[in-house]
């Protein structure tokens, strides 16, 4: 007996559904019609199943992303979530109740419901965040004390997100920018590879015994090979030693402010982190001045969320010339940070207005962050190719010149 699944309509036209055992289809249905019902839809139960469908129905109700960190994104979104619920009327512990209701993130939900038991507990919301570690950068705590002094906490939360959503944007253009050359790399040492330890040796063994004197460039293209069989395995060790050590080496304070320093001389890499730090540090810095913290203090937030350490020290340097009295354009004559906006500060600070001179190098430094990485894979794109397809011809002119000497001989 087989069990069947129905859909039918009965004699007061009301759908039913249910299940019925039978031999087969056609008796099932006779049976569904001996109960005087009408016979919408019969199919055999257990069969007809898509282990795909079934895949895409598990992972939709285990939602296995609400389990990865949470990124700029849903930090963006809560933020301006709370500030959408305090400007509707509601207090911050309902704004905070129902946005770890609407959180997807396990990992924000939880920190969100341990900022609501710790404001329910007497504490402020600056210090709920702070609380968090990581959670929330270091910039997101001390605008909300100041919010909180101020009482502009709706304006802040709108405020730091924005920020955040402008900082994701220059890292992804950053990243953009660093990602294209180093896959272009990746692909050519991979045909080298390819063509040095795979075709070339095949190549050479097809020439064994033969006498005749190979031209120059099919020796050559031979020499290079044999060496990369020898002695590849070995130099690739300690290449990939050498990469290991200096990620050791960056893990530590000392090696992470060698290693910044020397990224930022790098051609086409310093300039692209440079460029996007000032992006980072106008937006930033305009954004903790018109929240209320003094020039002194946005330094020292600049300094906790600069990912570069040589310009958080550029930074702090800025912060002690300011304590010893000099002015912010004085303390930023330093080599990193561009002229351009060692001028535009002291004419903000001269006219009163370095907010707003603060806004507009943030807005000027991400679109030529945009246009650097425009200009940057214009110019490596034709290289690339050019030695691409330098290596290959390489290989294909002392073939073919190896091939015509071995016929002639």
């Amino acid at each position: 007996m087989a069990t069947f699944k129905y859909k039918a309509l009965d004699q007061q036209g009301r759908e039913i559904k249910g299940s019925i055992e039978a031999e087969s289809q056609n008796e099932a249905s006779a049976k569904l019609r001996g109960q005087s019902v009408y016979v919408l839809s019969l199919k055999r139960a257990g069969f007809g199943i898509n282990p795909f469908r079934w895949l895409l129905t598990l992972l939709s109700l285990l939602k296995p992303g609400r389990y990865t960190s949470p990124k700029a994104g849903d930090k963006v979104i809560f933020f301006r979530q709370l500030a959408l619920m305090l400007r509707s009327g509601n207090t911050l512990t309902q704004g905070l109740e129902i946005s770890s209701e609407m959180t997807e993130k396990r990992t924000l939900q939880r920190a969100i419901i341990d900022m609501l038991v710790r404001i329910q507990s007497g504490s402020s919301f600056a210090a709920a965040v702070e609380a968090q570690g990581r959670m929330f950068p270091p910039v997101a705590n001390r605008l909300i004390a100041s919010a909180e002094m101020t009482g502009e906490l709706q304006l802040t939360l709108e405020r730091l997100a924005d920020n955040l959503e402008r900082s994701a944007a220059v890292k992804r253009q950053l990243m953009s920018s660093l990602a294209y050359p180093i896959v272009l790399v990746l692909v050519s040492v991979g045909v080298f590879l390819g063509l040095t330890l795979n075709i070339i040796p095949k190549f050479a063994t097809m020439l064994e015994g033969k006498s005749q004197e190979l031209p120059a460039i099919s020796q050559a293209m031979l020499d290079v090979s044999a060496w990369m069989v020898d002695y590849g395995a070995m130099t690739g060790s300690i290449f990939l030693g050498v990469i290991f050590v200096a990620l050791v080496f960056y893990t530590t304070r000392p090696g992470k402010a060698v290693i910044d320093r020397l990224l930022l001389n790098v051609p086409l890499i310093g300039s692209s982190i440079r460029i996007s730090g000032m992006a980072q540090m106008g937006w930033t810095m305009s954004m903790l001045l018109g929240s209320g913290l003094t020039v002194l203090e946005s330094l020292r937030v600049m300094k906790a969320i600069t990912g570069n350490m040589r310009l958080a020290e550029c930074y702090e340097k800025a912060g002690s010339d300011i304590l010893a009295g000099r002015s912010l354009a004085f303390g930023l004559q330093q080599r990193p940070i561009p002229v351009m906006v060692q001028h535009m500060t002291g004419i903000g600070e001269r006219s009163g207005e370095l907010e707003h001179v603060m806004t507009e190098l943030g807005k000027y430094y991400q679109q030529l962050t945009a246009t650097r990485i425009k200009a940057m894979t214009a110019a490596i794109q034709p290289v690339m190719t050019i030695v691409v397809g330098g290596m290959v011809a390489f290989v294909y002119i002392g073939f073919f010149r190896a091939m015509f000497a071995v016929s002639a001989g």
